[in-house]
């Protein structure tokens, strides 16, 4: 069996990585990892593939079974699962719509920290 693309290496600097459901708690293999999206998740595949699983089918669907580099692996009423090779990641994302990581400024670290130095303790 091939070593899957580490997402979380990947692309966790830039999009929230998740679990897939059946993991339970198991960060310490990537083949369970998922990249949070707004219309499904990103997901390894195996070797250099990806696969994008959509949450219906609709026109995000349509949409990556439209592009050229695409194989379909499941194609049903609740949604579509499609392969491709990871060098496309970024058009399929354009897509899928990953969800971003939070990041704070400096600045806003700092606010934050005052901020919980000057809150007062309930009693």
């Amino acid at each position: 069996m091939s070593t899957p693309i580490d997402l979380r290496k990947e692309f966790g600097h830039r999009w929230k990585i998740g679990l897939d459901e059946a993991a339970r708690g198991r960060w310490s293999d990537p083949w369970n990892y998922t990249v949070v999206c707004r219309h499904g998740e990103i997901c390894p595949w195996g070797g250099d593939l990806l696969a994008a699983s959509t949450t219906n089918a609709g026109a995000v669907a349509n949409r990556l079974r439209a592009l050229p580099f695409i194989d379909i692996a499941h194609d049903g009423d609740d949604g579509a699962t499609v392969v491709f090779p990871s060098r496309y990641v970024r058009t399929v994302a354009g897509i899928m719509k990953p969800r971003r990581t939070r990041k704070a400024s400096p600045s806003q670290l700092a606010a934050l920290e005052r901020g919980r130095l000057r809150r007062p303790r309930r009693t």
